[in-house]
This record gives C-alpha cells, sequence and structure tokens, in this order.
C-alpha cells in the first residue's frame, strides 16, 4: 500500500509514463510504470545508506565517491542540481533496463519509435531482459537486424531525481564518473525526435567533463585512462568506419542476394580487423563480446546513434573557446531548428545562435 507521500508521485509517475509509452501497447505502458515504481520504493537518501552501519565500506566508499562526482559536475561542468544522485537504490540485478535497437536486413537506417512526451527514438527500453528479448525476437521474426543491450543508467530529464542504482557501481571510478556526466547532461539538453544529437551531446559533455576530472588525478592514472580511450575511439572509428562500407554496399546497384553475401563479407572483415587493432591492448577485452557476437546492422546503427556526432560536437566547443557555457548555449539554440540545419550547424560553428 502507498502512503500519501508517494501517491502523487505515483499520479505524476502515471503521467509521464502514460506520454512516454504514447503510441506503444498498454502492455509496454504497464512495465514502464511497474518498472519506474520499482525504482522509486527502493530508493533510499545516500547520506542514511553511507551513515547505516549495515552498509559495508565497499558500498561506503563508493557512494561517498559518487556524492563527490556530482559535487564536481555541478560546480564545475554547471551541469543540473536538482537532488538527482542524492538517492541510492539497490535493483537487484545488472542492469536497470534493456534497450532494442532494430534495422532493416539491408539498411542502416535505425527502426524508430514515437512518444508523446520525448518524441521518436532510436531504440526502445524496457525494465525487463525477457520482454527485452521476446519484443527483439519477434522484430527478428519480422526480419529486422536486432540488438538488445543493457543499459546501466538512465535520465528521466528532470521528471524526477534520477538516483545512484547498484548497476552503475561494478565499474571503475573514471567509468562512473562519464556516466554520471552522460546522464546529468540530458537534463541540461534534450532536444525531441533527435535521439544522436542527443545522444552524442551528452557523451561529449561527458568527456569534457572526465577530461576535466581527470586533471587532478596521478599522471600515472591519467595516462591509464587515456590509453582505455584512445582503444576506444580506435574501435568505434573502426566500426564507424565499416558503416559507411556498408551503407554503400546497400545503395549500390547489386541484387539483394549479392547485398546480402558482400554484408556477410564486411562483417567478417570488419571482426578480423578489430582483431588486429586490439592485438597489443594485453587484459583490454571490453569489446570483444560485442564485436564478436551477433554483430548486425542494428548494432552499428546503435554506435552510430551515439558515437557519429562527437568529433563534431567537440570541435564545435573547440570553436568556441572551450567554453562549456558558451557550448551550452550554442546547442540550446537549435531545440526548435530542423534536423537539417541542427546537423549543419553542429559541422560548421557560426556564433550566431537559433536557425
Amino acid at each position: 500500500m502507498l502512503d500519501h507521500h508517494c501517491r502523487p508521485r505515483l499520479l505524476l509517475l502515471v503521467l509521464v509514463c502514460a506520454g512516454l509509452s504514447g503510441c506503444a501497447s498498454m502492455g509496454y505502458y504497464l512495465q514502464s510504470v511497474s518498472g519506474q515504481l520499482q525504482i522509486l520504493h527502493r530508493e533510499r537518501p545516500i547520506r542514511r545508506v553511507i551513515n547505516d552501519p549495515d552498509t559495508g565500506p565497499a558500498l561506503r566508499d563508493r557512494l561517498d565517491f559518487i556524492r563527490r562526482v556530482v559535487h564536481f559536475a555541478h560546480k564545475q561542468l554547471h551541469l543540473p542540481d536538482n537532488g538527482s544522485y542524492s538517492d541510492y537504490a539497490d535493483l537487484h540485478r545488472p542492469y536497470v533496463t534493456w534497450n532494442v535497437f532494430a534495422a532493416p536486413a539491408l539498411s542502416l537506417q535505425p527502426k524508430h519509435w514515437c512518444y508523446l512526451v520525448v518524441g521518436c527514438l532510436a531504440y526502445r527500453g524496457y525494465f525487463s531482459k525477457d520482454k527485452a528479448v521476446r519484443y527483439g525476437e519477434k522484430l527478428r521474426q519480422q526480419g529486422w537486424d536486432v540488438f538488445v543491450g543493457g543499459v546501466r543508467a538512465y535520465s528521466t530529464l528532470g521528471w524526477f531525481r534520477d538516483p545512484v542504482l547498484n548497476t552503475m557501481l561494478g565499474q571503475e571510478d573514471w567509468e562512473i564518473a562519464r556516466l554520471l556526466f552522460h546522464e546529468l547532461a540530458h537534463q541540461k539538453l534534450y532536444i525531441d525526435g533527435e535521439t544522436d544529437v542527443d545522444e552524442a551531446f551528452a557523451e561529449t559533455v561527458a568527456r569534457i567533463g572526465l577530461a576535466r576530472w581527470l586533471q587532478n588525478r596521478p599522471p600515472d592514472r591519467r595516462r591509464r585512462v587515456q590509453r582505455l580511450l584512445d582503444h576506444e575511439d580506435a574501435v568505434m572509428g573502426l566500426l564507424l568506419d565499416y558503416r559507411k562500407r556498408l551503407k554503400r554496399l546497400y545503395h549500390s546497384a547489386l541484387t539483394p542476394q549479392a547485398k546480402r553475401a558482400g554484408k556477410a563479407r564486411l562483417l567478417a572483415r570488419l571482426r578480423a580487423a578489430y582483431r588486429h587493432l586490439r592485438r597489443n591492448w594485453g587484459d583490454d577485452h571490453r569489446f570483444d563480446d560485442w564485436v564478436e557476437n551477433d554483430l548486425n546492422n542494428a548494432k552499428l546503427a546503435a554506435i552510430s546513434t551515439y558515437y557519429r556526432l562527437i568529433p563534431a560536437l567537440l570541435s564545435l566547443y573547440r570553436a568556441g573557446g572551450g567554453d562549456l557555457d558558451r557550448f551550452y548555449r550554442y546547442m540550446e539554440g537549435l531545440k526548435h531548428c530542423d534536423h537539417a540545419t541542427i546537423l549543419r550547424r553542429i559541422r560548421l560553428y557560426s556564433p550566431g545562435q537559433g536557425c
């Protein structure tokens, strides 16, 4: 039974999830409500968790670290200070949601799902892995390439005070810091229907924030993190390169059968190129499973959604003198532009704001 303090939140939750679900099925709407409710029920103020004598030292240290990172995000990155990440929730599972990505077998154009509040997104999220997998299998039977990926955190865009989740804690300190910067950046700027811009903006802010956060870390720590980031950039560059090759293949005049054969050859070459790329990376196996298993158009479309625009956004940030507030204002001025104009203004910096 919900107490009187929870009822207003539940009412707001229903309204939000109704908007988030939009034209989705009632079953999807109900799982959205149920999943968010579970998080609300499990939230506890971080200060109480830290002061609880039953809290283990590892969790206490992790949460104290996160408090410092969030303070850094507010003060140094000017990201929203609205109470997010002041609570903690243990969901007793490795991921908070699972996102379903889909693309046609001979195209890299991702499938979109449209919702009333957040517009159209290039993925569909589930709080249950089984439901996500079942939905992905349904799409696969219809001929789509499908990728189902676990998500450690997500932003409610300010509708709720997003909590720290246990799903975020199984990473290194720098990865947690980047994740928090990313999710808070979603609260700073969100453009309806522009998934690729929104995700690239959040990751760009995360990269900028991580670089600033690392300035006060020991030199050997900075070098190690930079080496890992270089590995990540190399993998993303490789994936985006092969995405371009596949795009040319799909737009060619070849028969569908020939395109499918060409697709198989290119994906095999991509896997071989990845193995060659990482041969001297020692124990850095972060991308092995992703590249080696079920590589398809949906995975490459997902990578494009998150990473394709990051180099342009970093250049935009530097063109503005490395001033984060100026960068934020510039991006805010694009909120009401059409997609083509947004991309043009990102790739060609113009000091004037707006469309």
